[in-house]
């Protein structure tokens, strides 16, 4: 069943994906992002402005539809509590429009005491990016503390590869022994779910 979704990230590497993807699968998309400009002219998508950390901004641009994808990230290993903010002017433009789908990218590294983390993860990968996790976990707060039907896409290192189709899924921890999956399989993974509804209030976490 298509719809009416929006993207917010959708100029990043992994947005891009999201967006094509779901044209593909019949949704009507609007592309939220910061400079217009950014997104190439693609038949059947809408693009708009947006500030992902502004209220009003996103409630303009949520307005008539009926989910919303996240995935927004820094350009560096900083947050600037990016995601926070986001999670707290989407949740108030979504029920101010209405809308009550969320799907938003975190990272299995939000839980810190995955047993399926490897010890060089756990020792060098965790510290380096400890802003963006803790800022993506107050995210995920914000969201859980809501009404709305969200689910958290938790992937392992993201590539820049074609689809492999094989990756795997499981219920808030890392697959034992996975360590990456491509963007492109993880735009599939969320383009499916906001169809499928098999991960309501879930956090599933991706791996190959």
């Amino acid at each position: 069943m298509s719809g009416n979704v929006v993207v917010l990230g959708a100029a990043g590497r992994t947005g891009r994906l999201i967006v094509a993807e779901a044209l593909r699968g019949g949704h009507r998309v609007t592309a939220a992002v910061r400079d217009p400009a950014s997104m190439p002219a693609t038949p059947g998508l809408r693009v708009e402005r947006a500030d992902v950390r502004d209220t009003g901004s996103l409630r303009a641009v949520i307005q008539g539809h009926d989910a919303v994808v996240c995935a927004i990230g820094p350009a560096g290993r900083k947050a600037g509590n990016l995601y926070s903010d986001a999670a707290r002017a989407t949740v108030a433009a979504m029920r101010a429009c209405g809308a009550h789908r969320l799907l938003a990218i975190t990272s299995v590294g939000v839980r810190l005491d995955d047993p399926h983390h490897a010890w060089w993860y756990r020792a060098l990968i965790r510290p380096i990016g400890a802003d963006l996790y803790a800022d993506m976990a107050r995210m995920e707060r914000i969201v859980r503390d809501s009404d709305l039907d969200w689910t958290f896409v938790r992937p392992t290192h993201l590539r820049d590869r074609e689809p492999t189709g094989t990756y795997r899924v499981s219920e808030d921890s890392t697959p034992e022994g996975g360590r990456r999956i491509t963007r492109a399989d993880v735009a599939r993974f969320i383009v499916e779910e906001l169809e499928a509804h098999r991960w309501s209030r879930r956090a599933p976490s991706l791996a190959e």
